[in-house]
């Protein structure tokens, strides 16, 4: 899948590479409960990793991902000469997620990590007043298929009700579409780890580890259709609070 308006390189490296180096020995379920949803967006970490210096080659494989200046095999590649330089032997491609050193478990950390700072630079491209004047919507779509898809319609009528934005709840009743203005605060309440347990408290895709699910831009016209709305509406940008999002200031 083509995104509509791809977030520039300068945006996606540049709010990765204000985030920290989070070593920790907690799973993902106590990563989402105990580490606060603040200091996850500003942090590079993965579950029961506590090698900083393991971090510190997937910040920079991950960085140069985004930079253009590398493919996720020769990051990967990296990953696993580190491993090797420290005495464990990487189990190759039929390892577990658990297992640090499985391709498995490489390839959904540099994936989930490039996926969420090229989200995070969506996010501001989508949000520029003059894409919001031609583009003031975003639909969320399936990009990658899944053996066992979750139930993402049932999952934006819960957001939009837990948002109270009816205009959304109401679009996908009438015409089977998920999609709602940039400035709603569903998108909010769909990655809330409050109301799915999967979630990662982010407001821009992914919404949930490994969902297959992006956004894209939806038009004027198309949103009036919709009914988010009608000809006197001004749709102004989403405040990004981007010290609180991205442990930066605006570019």
């Amino acid at each position: 899948m083509t995104l509509s308006i791809p977030a520039t390189l300068s945006d996606s490296a540049r709010l990765f590479a204000g985030k920290n180096l989070l070593p920790t020995a907690l799973d993902t379920a106590g990563i989402r409960t105990q580490i606060a949803a603040s200091v996850r967006r500003q942090s590079l970490f993965s579950a029961r990793t506590l090698l900083e210096d393991l971090l510190g080659k997937y910040k920079t494989g991950i960085g140069d991902l985004l930079a253009g200046e590398s493919d996720p095999a020769t990051a990967r590649l990296a990953i696993k000469e580190y491993f090797k330089s420290i005495g464990v032997t990487p189990s190759g491609e039929t390892g577990e997620l658990t297992d640090l050193a499985s391709d498995a478990r490489i390839n959904l950390v540099l994936k989930t990590n490039v996926q969420l700072a090229q989200g995070a630079g969506h996010l501001i491209q989508q949000n520029d007043p003059a894409v919001l004047d031609t583009f003031p919507a975003l639909e969320l779509v399936r990009f990658e298929d899944r053996n066992k898809p979750r139930d993402w319609e049932q999952r934006w009528l819960e957001a939009a009700r837990d948002s109270g934005d009816l205009k959304a709840y109401a679009a996908l009743a009438d015409s089977g579409r998920m999609v709602a203005l940039k400035n709603s605060p569903i998108w909010d309440s769909l990655g809330s780890s409050e109301l799915f347990p999967d979630g990662l408290d982010n407001p821009f895709p992914p919404f949930a580890f490994s969902s297959g699910m992006w956004t894209q831009d939806v038009d004027w016209d198309t949103a009036k259709e919709l009914g988010l709305l009608d000809d006197e509406t001004e749709v102004q940008p989403r405040e990004i609070d981007f010290a609180n999002l991205f442990n930066t200031e605006p570019a």
